[in-house]
């Protein structure tokens, strides 16, 4: 039987490991871009995850990695849009693809959620794609409501969730 997913802060030398289940993890959507914006996109993700910023968090289960997320206790941080001051965010959240349907983003979204709370703010924001139907449907079951005041166009979408409606 699996043993239960762990889900704990990144150690820095798994962090190339994370860039490339990243990488592994978005890849379905590499059609959709041009080679140049891919590459944009893919090199932002990279620094988003080794940068000193925020907090890479991560789902482990049997000694694997299958799941990351980074979390910004201020949204600032995230350097993804002009956030409101003291909000908290989330971005490049991914899922190893063959351990998709088994909860491990909605276990990263929680712990993001609970540590925001935790810190006692009020909303976390993200950004995701339109084209990114799980990612929308998941943040949605969960509770985050579009933000299109902070949607880019073209480009990403905004989701926030006010965690003050919740306490």
């Amino acid at each position: 039987m699996p043993s239960d997913p762990l889900i704990r802060q990144a150690y820095v030398e798994e962090l190339d490991e994370l860039e490339d289940l990243v990488q592994e993890a978005y890849q379905e959507f590499r059609p959709l871009f041009p080679p140049d914006i891919w590459e944009t996109w893919m090199d932002n993700l990279s620094r988003a995850i080794h940068s000193e910023a925020g907090i890479q968090l991560v789902v482990e289960a049997e000694g694997n990695l299958l799941g990351t997320v980074k979390f910004y206790p201020d949204a600032a941080q995230a350097g993804m849009g002009h956030w409101p001051p003291g909000a908290a965010s989330m971005r490049g959240l991914a899922v190893q693809p063959g351990s998709r349907t088994r909860g491990y983003g909605r276990l990263l979204v929680a712990e993001c959620l609970r540590r925001a709370r935790e810190l006692g703010v009020a909303t976390i924001y993200l950004y995701t794609g339109r084209f990114m139907h799980a990612a929308c449907h998941l943040y949605e079951s969960m509770g985050f409501t579009r933000a299109r005041e902070f949607d880019r166009d073209p480009g990403p979408i905004a989701y926030r969730l006010d965690l003050g409606d919740e306490q």
